[in-house]
């Protein structure tokens, strides 16, 4: 099976919502500039509108593990990644240096995007997500980073507002095929890291070099094809192995998800 773009896609400026630029985000940033460019190539009209969400300020410990400097120590990640790449590519981005939480529910309450990419480390950030594209239908597809120390997965999903074309399945998002990632019993680590070694114990150096590189090749597939044959991607650096999450009921089925099907 295939998953077909949404035609919605090819005929107008792209908006996407960024949610989170530290590991995986400030490197997503960057790839989706590039995207940018190589759509306008291939003759997409508008290529992509990013704003990006993160109340996060560049620590000590995020120098050498993510895309920032020394100089950077202090200042919004947000801001820092959108300037940047404005700067170098000439784009007209947006940074909102606030929880996306907490932008959503006051009375700037960001409009409806395309696309979200969500590039967090919580499982609470995850709920509020999951109710944004299943219960406020704002989003045509979402596009999830996430990962351990050494292990990642990446899904781009639809929420359930998404009908698909006649005689296709809508992707499930990554709340479906792992559900355990809004287990609220379950509690989360966001203790910040004093240092890069330390930092370093929780995560290795390179697992977000991996997930964000596949979930940039699923966004340029998506593109550049106009179809997905895969729409996620499960990957572990230790035991150097990857395995591609198919545009299929029956492996959807394999992860416990029938909802799609």
């Amino acid at each position: 099976m295939e998953h077909l773009i949404d035609p919605a896609l090819l005929d107008r400026r792209v908006s996407i919502h960024l949610v989170g630029v530290g590991g995986n985000g400030a490197q997503m940033a960057a790839c989706l500039a590039r995207l940018d460019i190589a759509m306008k190539a291939l003759g997409h009209p508008h290529g992509l509108h990013v704003t990006a969400f993160d109340a996060d300020r560049v620590s000590e410990a995020n120098v050498g593990r993510q895309l920032y400097s020394q100089a950077d120590i202090g200042r919004y990640k947000a801001i820092v990644t959108i300037h940047r790449l404005n700067q170098f590519y000439g784009l007209d981005w947006i940074a909102h240096p606030v929880r996306y939480e907490a932008f959503k529910t006051n009375r700037y309450s960001p409009p409806s995007a395309d696309i979200l990419v969500s590039c967090v480390d919580s499982r609470s950030a995850r709920r509020t997500l999951h109710e944004a594209v299943f219960e406020g239908g704002r989003y045509r597809y979402w596009l999830d980073l996430g990962n351990t120390e050494a292990s990642a997965q990446v899904v781009l999903g639809q929420g359930p507002q998404r009908a698909a074309g006649e005689g296709a399945s809508r992707l499930p998002c990554v709340t479906e095929l792992f559900p355990e990632l809004l287990d609220a019993n379950v509690p989360d680590d966001n203790r910040p890291s004093c240092s890069v070694r330390v930092s370093l114990a929780s995560q290795g150096l390179f697992i977000n070099d991996v997930a964000v590189r596949f979930a940039a090749q699923l966004l340029y597939e998506l593109f550049s094809k106009g179809r997905l044959g895969q729409h996620g991607v499960v990957v572990n650096l230790e035991s150097k192995r990857a395995g591609p999450i198919e545009v299929d009921p029956r492996t959807w089925e394999r992860f416990g998800c029938r909802s799609a099907a």
